[in-house]
C-alpha cells in the first residue's frame, strides 16, 4: 500500500496526478472540468470524451498497482470540478454505493453565482422544490412525476465591485442538475457560466473585473464526508472528510472580484470527525498533496 502511494505521488501518469487521497478501500480524485464520468458504455456521440474516463481508470489502476480497474461510485456533471470517489474493489464499491443511496454521504459544493449580497433573502436557507425531467431538461415541477429534491445554501461572501457571490451548498439529494436548477429558478442566482438554465447576459460589472473562460460552469464538489470504521478501539465509527482544492480559474475570479476565501477551500484537506489530519492510520490512508495546515473543517457534516 505504501509503495502504491509513493508511486502515485512520484510517477508521470497524467490522470493519476489528480489523486488527492487514497487508502486501502478508496481513491479520491480532484476532477477537472470537462471530464465526463462515464466510460466506454456511454452513447456513441460522446465516445471520444468518454474514452478519456477509460484512460483515467487505466491510469489510476497502473499508478496505484491495482489488480483491476477502480470502480466509480458516483458521478459528477461534465462541467463540475472536485471530489470524485473511486473504489479499489467491487465489495468497497457496493458498500459505498449503499452510503450514497441511504444519504449517509455528506456532499458539499462551492458555487460562484450571479447576484450580489442583496440578491439573497437571508444569509442561508433551504430549497425543497421538486424537479421534473423531460427530454433531458430539468425544471421545477409540481406534478405527480416530480421528484423530491433538497438543497441547503449559505452565503459565504459577495464581491464589493460586481454582482457575484460565493455560496456553500449541501446536496441532500442527488438529482441531475439539481444545484443548477435550484439556484437559477428557486433562488434566482444562477451559477456563473451556466447558460442552460438562464438566458440573461453577464453583467458588464462582472466583465469589467474578471475574464471568464468559455464553456466553464463554476460549481465545485468541495468535500465528501463518508462513514468509515476502525478495526479496534472503543469508538470504531468515524466521519472521514476529503476536501478538494479549488481550481485555479475559480481562485482567479474570486481574487479579481474581491471575494475572500477560507484557506480550507483553497488547499483542500483531510478530516477525521472535523479535525484536519495528514493521514488516517486506521485505514492506511494518506493525503497525496502538499500537507495542509491542520485545521477544523468548516464543511464537516
Amino acid at each position: 500500500m505504501l509503495q502504491a502511494l509513493k508511486s502515485a505521488r512520484t510517477g508521470t501518469s497524467y490522470w493519476a496526478r489528480s489523486a488527492i487521497y487514497a487508502d486501502r478501500s478508496i481513491i479520491v480524485l480532484n476532477k477537472p472540468a470537462g471530464l465526463i464520468c462515464q466510460g466506454s458504455e456511454a452513447s456513441s456521440e460522446n465516445k471520444s470524451e468518454c474514452n478519456k474516463f477509460d484512460d483515467l481508470l487505466r491510469d489510476v489502476k497502473q499508478s496505484f498497482d491495482l489488480e483491476s480497474l477502480p470502480y466509480p461510485v458516483h458521478r459528477l456533471d461534465k462541467a463540475t470540478t472536485g471530489t470524485l470517489l473511486l473504489a479499489r474493489s467491487l465489495a468497497s464499491a457496493r458498500q459505498l454505493s449503499q452510503q450514497f443511496q441511504s444519504r449517509v454521504v455528506g456532499k458539499t459544493y462551492l458555487a460562484l453565482v450571479r447576484g450580489g449580497e442583496k440578491s439573497f433573502p437571508a444569509r442561508s436557507g433551504e430549497i425543497r422544490d421538486a424537479l421534473e425531467f423531460s427530454d433531458g431538461r430539468v425544471s421545477i415541477g409540481e406534478s405527480c412525476a416530480a421528484k423530491f429534491a433538497a438543497t441547503d445554501w449559505e452565503l459565504l461572501a459577495s464581491s464589493p465591485t460586481a454582482p457575484l457571490s460565493l455560496l456553500r451548498l449541501t446536496l441532500h439529494t442527488g438529482l441531475k442538475h439539481q444545484l443548477r436548477i435550484h439556484l437559477a429558478h428557486s433562488l434566482h442566482t444562477p451559477i456563473l457560466g451556466d447558460n442552460l438554465y438562464t438566458r440573461s447576459s453577464i453583467s458588464d460589472k462582472i466583465a469589467k473585473v474578471t475574464q471568464l473562460p468559455e464553456k466553464r460552469i463554476f460549481l465545485h464538489a468541495s468535500q465528501l464526508t463518508l462513514s468509515r470504521y476502525r478495526k479496534a478501539g472503543p469508538s470504531k465509527h468515524f466521519r472521514l472528510g476529503i476536501g478538494a482544492p479549488l481550481p485555479k480559474d475559480f481562485l482567479t475570479i474570486c481574487k479579481d472580484a474581491g471575494i475572500p476565501l477560507d484557506p480550507t477551500y483553497v488547499d483542500g484537506g483531510l478530516y477525521v470527525d472535523g479535525q484536519g489530519v495528514d493521514d488516517v492510520p486506521d485505514l492506511e490512508g494518506r493525503w497525496l498533496r502538499k500537507p495542509p495546515v491542520p485545521r477544523s473543517s468548516p464543511l464537516v457534516r
